[in-house]
């Protein structure tokens, strides 16, 4: 059985009816999990679980003594003050030392060419991959709520709508961002994908019980040895926005480049607005260089 019970935690907190009878069920389950979870990381990773699950299942108008019953539950299921210290200390040690060993991007016309020509796959899943590597989009949003609109006199541009992990913010709007082939291609490519697997629309949840497995297999099938360490979907992501990066670099016309990668990588992936250190995450690749002869 695994850790996560979150569907008999559910239907239990229905059963009460006051608020310390509330509290005190979901403070039993924090010490559950905090038994059962091998440190800060997993225990974060649980609770968001949780509070996803509840989220959906919950409706902000229950009250419980006049006190809105979700509210309760996401106020317990969290890292407590020590708990987030040592979670962000943690976070910020393993961003750092992947930043002083970055992966190595063997051949980046290569990676790009098994990219485009995952789009016209027979397997959903391969596509979803190859879309992911183009526009840098989470593979969840691909499948389930991704929407791309043209901008105008530009075909590697395309403004983006349908954000997850928004963490409750208010400012996510629609968005542009670059794309690493012609929109024509791409918006073609998500048009089959969604089309082919509708259940999944507005379902993150579906999507990532039915796909999550398939997709860690096809990415490791089509990008081993393209880049270095063990491919991840998550990697894709990463890489995208390098490579977007690189490809705003060269087109540049101007004498200097006024934009760090961090507010670039921000800018294109849809984190808040002053948040540059959430990117620092993704800042995890470098492409090959060109050393100059000395004469």
């Amino acid at each position: 059985m695994g850790i996560c019970q979150v569907e008999n935690f559910y239907d239990s907190i229905r059963k009460h009816k006051t608020k310390d009878a509330v509290l005190k069920r979901a403070k039993l389950e924090v010490d559950y999990l905090n038994t059962k979870c091998g440190g800060v990381g997993d225990l974060k990773r649980y609770f968001s679980k949780y509070r996803n699950f509840l989220k959906d299942k919950i409706d902000k108008q229950v009250l419980v003594a006049g006190v809105p019953l979700l509210d309760l539950l996401l106020a317990t299921l969290r890292l407590n003050e020590t708990q987030q210290g040592e979670f962000t200390k943690s976070q910020r040690q393993e961003i750092s030392q992947a930043q002083g060993n970055l992966r190595k991007i063997y051949d980046t016309d290569k990676y790009l060419k098994v990219a485009v020509g995952l789009l016209g796959a027979v397997s959903v899943y391969d596509r979803i991959l190859g879309l992911a590597a183009l526009t840098g989009r989470r593979v969840a949003e691909i499948g389930c709520t991704a929407k791309l609109e043209r901008v105008e006199a530009d075909n590697f541009k395309a403004l983006f709508t349908g954000q997850l992990k928004t963490k409750g913010r208010i400012d996510v709007a629609p968005y542009e961002i670059p794309l690493l082939h012609d929109y024509d291609s791409v918006v073609k490519a998500l048009k089959t994908i969604q089309e082919t697997k509708p259940q999944f629309a507005g379902d993150p949840e579906l999507f990532n019980a039915t796909a999550s497995n398939k997709l860690s297999v096809a990415v490791k099938k089509h990008f081993t040895g393209l880049f270095e360490g063990n491919p991840k979907t998550k990697d894709l992501r990463a890489i995208y926005a390098l490579l977007a990066f690189n490809k705003f670099q060269e087109q540049d016309q101007s004498e200097f480049v006024t934009i760090s990668i961090n507010k670039y990588f921000a800018n294109i992936l849809g984190h808040s607005v002053d948040d540059v250190v959430t990117c620092g995450s993704y800042i995890d690749f470098c492409t090959p260089t060109t050393k100059r002869e000395v004469k």
